[in-house]
C-alpha cells in the first residue's frame, strides 16, 4: 500500500514538472520571457556659425495613469483612496481630477528618470501607470533666437528652422534592447540590440553672441529713443548668410512684418535709370521744395528742404524727392509704369526671399493695372510699396554687391547663387554716391572712423499717422567681411528723421561687430582661469575646441576619450589631461543663453 503512494506520488509530481516545463519551453519559444525595451532617437542638434549647440534633444520620462484599467478594476472606489489623493497630490495634478471621466489615460508629468517617478507612486498603484521614454527639446530663446529655432513638438518641427529643416533634424529610427532568456531549462540566452538612430544635426549661419550684443544695444535704443520696436539685421554681402537677425518686437517683423521704404528706394530707382542710360551723374534738376506728379492735379509731394539747382548725384546724397520723381517720370514716359515695377520685382519686392523660415510674407507691390495714376511718383520715394527688412535689406544688397542679387540665407553650408540685375559700371556709380551720402549727406550720423561706408536713410511716414519708421541701409568691411545692414526703428518718439534716429544707431551697430571681431574679445571661462591651483570644476561642460586651447596654452598633453563636444570629465596627471567627452554638457537641462 505505501509502495502504491509512494509510486503515485512521484507519478503525480513527474507529470506536475512535466507540465511545468512544456510551459516554460511554450513560454520562451514564443519569446514570452524576454524584457524588450524602447530606446528612442532624438531630433538632430542646430548649432549657430560658430558651432555653438542652440537646440537639442534629452530623454525625459513621462508617467501616464490609466484611468480605463483602473475604474475596470476598483470602480469609482479609488476616488476616496487616500493613497490615490495622495498620489494625485505627489504629482501636482489635484486640479486634473475632473478630467478623469473623460479621458483614457492622465498624464501625471514628466521627469529627468524613472526613480524619480517610482518615487512618488503608491505601490498599489504602481500597475496602473504607465512610464515612457520621451524626447525634450531644449533650445536658446532669448535675444529673439526663439523666432529663428523656432519650436519642435512631438519630434517634429512646428516654426522656425527646426520646421524649415525638419526632414532632416527629425528622429531617423528608434532602438530596441530585447533580452530573451530562460531560467534553468536549455540555457538559453539572446539579447538583441538596435541603437537608435538620431536625426542629422544642422548648422545655421546666426551668430549668437553677435546676436546677443546687438539685442542689447537694440533695448537701449528703444529705451532712448521711446520707439515701439527697434531691429538689426547684419548679412554677409557676397554670401547672403545672415549673422544677425532679430526685432525688439514680441513677434518676428524681420520676415513677417513690413513697412514702407522710404527714401532706401531711391538708389535702386537712380540704378535703373543709369542703367538704361536715361540720366547720367550729372543730370541736373530744379527742387524748389516740393514737386507736383502731375501737372493738372492739385497734389504735390515735398521736400525736407529746398535744393534748387541739384544733379542726380546730389539728389541722392542728399535724398531729395524732387530728383526721384523727375528721374521715374523719365523711365515712364519712355517704358510706361511697368519698368518701375520690373526694377523692384527683379530686387525681390513682392516676393519672398526664400529665407528658411516659413511664414515668410511677401511684402507689397501690386500689379500696374491696380496702380492709381500717381503711384509711379509715390513708388520712386518708397510709399505705396510695402517691404519685410529682410527683402529690403537683400534688394539694396544688390548695390553693394557689385550688381548681384544674392538670396539671404540660414543655412551655413549652403552655396551663394546670384543674379546680375545691374552692371558693374553702373553699380560702382551709385556705390560713390552712396559713400557720399554717409560723409557728407544724410548719413553723416551713420560714420565710423576708420571704416569706408555706404548707406541710404529713409524716413517712412506711416499711412494716416503721425508715426514714422527710421531706417539705414548701410554696408561696410570689417575683419576683411563685408556686411551688409539694416536697422530700423518705428514710432520713435523724440527724434523722427532717420539721418537723426536710424544713422546713429547703424553706427552703434558696427562699432559693436567691430568690437566683437577684435581678437580675444569672446573671453571664455578658460581664459579666466590659470592652470596651477584653479578649480579644476572649469573644464567640465567647456567645448572641445576650448579644451584643446588650453591645453595648447599650458603645454599639456591631452588624451581623449569617448566621443562628443563637451567635457563630461577629466584628470590631470603630470603634465597630461585626460578628458572624457560628451555630446551634452553634463548637468544640461536647459542651454546657457549666451553672454557677454
Amino acid at each position: 500500500m505505501d509502495g502504491r503512494r509512494v509510486f503515485l506520488v512521484i507519478f503525480v509530481l513527474i507529470l506536475l514538472v512535466g507540465m511545468f516545463t512544456f510551459k516554460i519551453w511554450h513560454n520562451i519559444r514564443d519569446h514570452k520571457y524576454a524584457i524588450t525595451t524602447k530606446q528612442i532617437a532624438l531630433r538632430g542638434n542646430i548649432y549657430d556659425s560658430k558651432g555653438r549647440l542652440i537646440a537639442t534633444s534629452e530623454v525625459v520620462y513621462a508617467a501616464y495613469l490609466d484611468v480605463e484599467f483602473l475604474k475596470s478594476v476598483s470602480g469609482n472606489a479609488y476616488k476616496k483612496d487616500p493613497d490615490f489623493l495622495r498620489l494625485i497630490g505627489n504629482f501636482n495634478v489635484v486640479e486634473k481630477l475632473e478630467d478623469l471621466d473623460s479621458v483614457r489615460f492622465l498624464k501625471l508629468g514628466t521627469f529627468s528618470n524613472r526613480e524619480e517617478i517610482i518615487k512618488k507612486i503608491p505601490v498599489q498603484y504602481m500597475r496602473f501607470v504607465s512610464i515612457e521614454p520621451e524626447e525634450k527639446r531644449i533650445s536658446l530663446s532669448s535675444a529673439g533666437m526663439n523666432f529663428i529655432i523656432g519650436k519642435a513638438e512631438s519630434r517634429t518641427g512646428i516654426t522656425g528652422v527646426e520646421a524649415y529643416f525638419d526632414k532632416l533634424l527629425r528622429p531617423i529610427r528608434d532602438g530596441i534592447a530585447s533580452v530573451s532568456y530562460s531560467g534553468f531549462i536549455g540555457g538559453r540566452f539572446q539579447k538583441i540590440e538596435v541603437p537608435p538612430q538620431n536625426g542629422k544635426n544642422v548648422q545655421i549661419t546666426i551668430d549668437s553672441l553677435l546676436q546677443k550684443k546687438l539685442f542689447d544695444v537694440a533695448l537701449n535704443y528703444q529705451k532712448e529713443k521711446e520707439a515701439s520696436e527697434v531691429g538689426v539685421i547684419v548679412m554677409e554681402t557676397k554670401t547672403g548668410k545672415v549673422r544677425v537677425a532679430f526685432s525688439t518686437q514680441s513677434w518676428p517683423t524681420f520676415y513677417m512684418g513690413y513697412f514702407e521704404p522710404g527714401s532706401t528706394v531711391k538708389p535702386l530707382v537712380f540704378a535703373a535709370a543709369l542703367e538704361l542710360g536715361e540720366v547720367a551723374p550729372d543730370t541736373r534738376f530744379y527742387c524748389p521744395g516740393y514737386v507736383k506728379p502731375d501737372p493738372n492735379l492739385r497734389i504735390s509731394i515735398r521736400d525736407i528742404e529746398v535744393h534748387k539747382d541739384i544733379t542726380l548725384y546730389d539728389g541722392l546724397v542728399h535724398s531729395c524727392n524732387t530728383v526721384a520723381v523727375e528721374t521715374a517720370r523719365k523711365l515712364v514716359e519712355k517704358y510706361g509704369q511697368e519698368k518701375l515695377y520690373e526694377i523692384l520685382s527683379a530686387v525681390g519686392f513682392g516676393s519672398p526671399t526664400g529665407i528658411e523660415l516659413p511664414g515668410e510674407v511677401a511684402g507689397v507691390l501690386r500689379p500696374v493695372d491696380n496702380w492709381y495714376k500717381l503711384d509711379w511718383a509715390y513708388v520712386s520715394i518708397g510709399q505705396s510699396v510695402g517691404t519685410t527688412p529682410i527683402q529690403l535689406l537683400a534688394a539694396l544688397n544688390t548695390l553693394f554687391n557689385g550688381g548681384i542679387y544674392v538670396t539671404p540665407t540660414l543655412d551655413e553650408s549652403k552655396k551663394p547663387v546670384g543674379k546680375r540685375v545691374f552692371s558693374e559700371k553702373t553699380v560702382g556709380i551709385v556705390q560713390s554716391m552712396l559713400v557720399d551720402v554717409v560723409e557728407r549727406g544724410t548719413g553723416v550720423k551713420a560714420r565710423v572712423e576708420g571704416l569706408k561706408i555706404l548707406g541710404k536713410t529713409g524716413t517712412a511716414q506711416k499711412p494716416g499717422k503721425k508715426d514714422v519708421t527710421a531706417i539705414f541701409v548701410g554696408s561696410t568691411v570689417i575683419s576683411n567681411v563685408q556686411y551688409s545692414i539694416i536697422v530700423w526703428v518705428d514710432s520713435p518718439q523724440k527724434e523722427k528723421l532717420s539721418s537723426l534716429v536710424a544713422a546713429p544707431l547703424f553706427a552703434d551697430v558696427v562699432r559693436t561687430i567691430c568690437e566683437y571681431q577684435t581678437p580675444n574679445a569672446e573671453t571664455t571661462l578658460l581664459q579666466r582661469s590659470n592652470y596651477k591651483g584653479r578649480d579644476i570644476e572649469d573644464l567640465k561642460g567647456c567645448s572641445l575646441p576650448q579644451v584643446l586651447e588650453f591645453a595648447k596654452r599650458n603645454g599639456l598633453t591631452i588624451e581623449l576619450h569617448g566621443d562628443g563636444l563637451y567635457v563630461k570629465d577629466f584628470s590631470f596627471q603630470g603634465d597630461s589631461l585626460k578628458v572624457w567627452l560628451t555630446w551634452l554638457p553634463p548637468k544640461l537641462t536647459k542651454i546657457s543663453e549666451p553672454t557677454d
